[in-house]
């Protein structure tokens, strides 16, 4: 995300639209299945989920419980800090619950922030959270962390090269989270030369994680490797446990030309689907399917998968100063029983009213 904060922080005067109406919550009883082809269309804007006044809110993961409480974990911080350099340094994972996907949504706790430690790989920057039902019923959340340091592109022992991902886990959404092993670290930057993304000059972030039929566990993250392009792509570790050691597959999952980060892993239509943010040319701020019969060799051509946000909403009459234009990053997607994607949810730089802060705005997935 750092790599597209600096052409943005312009002042731009940028407006937002009323939050539309929520949908009616039952689905159709013979929907058509949900396929790449139809994603964009199958999406019905619901408006603004989450807006937490004074806070920056960013890196959605929704979950639903067995009780139909749909949990929101967000990665989170005060507009105070900037939205640069706040999110790689107060950050906090912040843990919402609603009885509904469109909310109204309450503030639950804070699961985890930076310990602060000199020395620790999570002294700061909690972020790129995600949170997965295994299947053995425990919930699994991913996200990432740095040493700190100042911004040295190059030096692993600085930010973002320093950039790690931990997990933790729980029996219940609400907790108690704990630590994979000793500290929760299960991904660092590989030590083979041979990796593709041996030496990232931002680490290894945006995690996902896909628990596979034959009981592995696929874990997707993004790097950057000048040998491979100098863009940020997708690569893949693998494990027999979801706590690892995880092993890195040597080549890149994407041959993109330009930016694309932020994946999100599903199934789809009996095929691994990867939901990336496009961070690149007349694309930038929407959102692209890549597909894989397997969830190791993905097809090199991505379906387009969702617009920025100013596709589907209005501009306000008066709007206020903030940050970014209309994009939308980290796509997450709330799940059904079955593993169906039901609703969509992804961060904005247009808060409601024009407001300063980011927010997370809400579609449901409704194939017609």
């Amino acid at each position: 995300m750092a790599s597209l904060l600096r052409g943005l922080f312009l002042p731009l005067a940028l407006a937002a639209a009323h939050p539309l109406p929520a949908a009616p919550e039952t689905r159709p009883a013979k929907a058509a299945p949900l396929t790449a082809e139809n994603f964009r269309a199958s999406l019905k804007p619901m408006g603004f989920a989450l807006h937490e006044p004074g806070w920056h809110v960013w890196c959605n993961a929704p979950v639903r419980a067995d009780d139909g409480t749909v949990h929101l974990f967000v990665s989170r911080w005060p507009v105070k800090d900037g939205f640069e350099p706040g999110w790689f340094t107060t950050c906090e994972i912040a843990h919402y619950r609603a009885a509904r996907p469109e909310g109204p949504y309450t503030y639950a706790n804070t699961v985890l922030k930076g310990d602060g430690r000199d020395g620790s790989w999570r002294r700061a920057g909690t972020h790129n959270v995600t949170v997965v039902r295994l299947p053995d019923k425990r919930y699994a959340m991913l996200f990432i962390a740095n040493a700190g340091g100042r911004r040295v592109y190059g030096d692993p022992s600085q930010f973002p090269a320093n950039q790690k991902i931990g997990l933790m886990l729980a029996d219940s959404p609400d907790g108690p989270w704990r630590f994979a092993g000793r500290d929760g670290l299960i991904l660092d930057l590989p030590a083979d030369p041979a990796v593709w993304s041996h030496g990232s000059t931002v680490g290894v972030n945006n995690p996902t994680l896909l628990p596979m039929p034959d009981g592995r566990f696929f874990l997707y993250y993004k790097a950057l490797s000048k040998r491979h392009g100098g863009v940020r792509r997708m690569g893949l570790a693998i494990a027999d446990r979801v706590e690892g050691p995880y092993r890195f597959e040597p080549e890149p999952l994407t041959s993109n030309e330009g930016t694309i980060e932020d994946g999100f892993a599903f199934r789809l239509g009996g095929e691994v689907a990867l939901l990336v943010t496009d961070c690149h040319g007349a694309g930038f701020g929407g959102g692209l399917i890549y597909r894989s019969p397997d969830g190791r060799k993905f097809s090199p051509h991505p379906v387009r998968a969702y617009e920025p946000l100013s596709h589907y909403l209005k501009p306000w009459s008066k709007p206020k100063h903030l940050y970014f234009q209309w994009v939308l990053q980290r796509p997450a997607l709330l799940l059904d029983a079955e593993g169906r994607p039901t609703h969509l949810f992804t961060p904005s730089g247009t808060a409601p009213q024009g407001g300063r802060e980011t927010a997370s705005f809400l579609f449901e997935i409704r194939p017609e």
